[in-house]
């Protein structure tokens, strides 16, 4: 139970810090300087962002705005 809700709230993490850096929010350096290790759900660095992985995760937390500035981001990057 307990691993469970920590794993939720790591996806959690990893899921905000991935949307502040593409939102512009804040920057993957600045991020770093605050904390030893972030949590990401891609290689930010590497690769490209998964949108439609992130858009999904918002949708089953009922952040709506969110996944409308993810479309409008992915549909930018199209």
């Amino acid at each position: 139970m307990m691993s469970r809700q920590y794993d939720t709230e790591i996806l959690d993490d990893a899921m905000n810090n991935a949307y502040a850096i593409l939102t512009g929010e804040t920057t993957f350096e600045t991020l770093m300087e605050i904390h030893d290790e972030i949590p990401l759900p891609f290689n930010i660095q590497e690769e490209g962002p998964d949108y439609d992985g992130m858009i999904e995760y918002f949708i089953e937390t009922e952040e709506y705005e969110k996944c409308d500035v993810l479309l409008k981001l992915k549909n930018e990057d199209a």
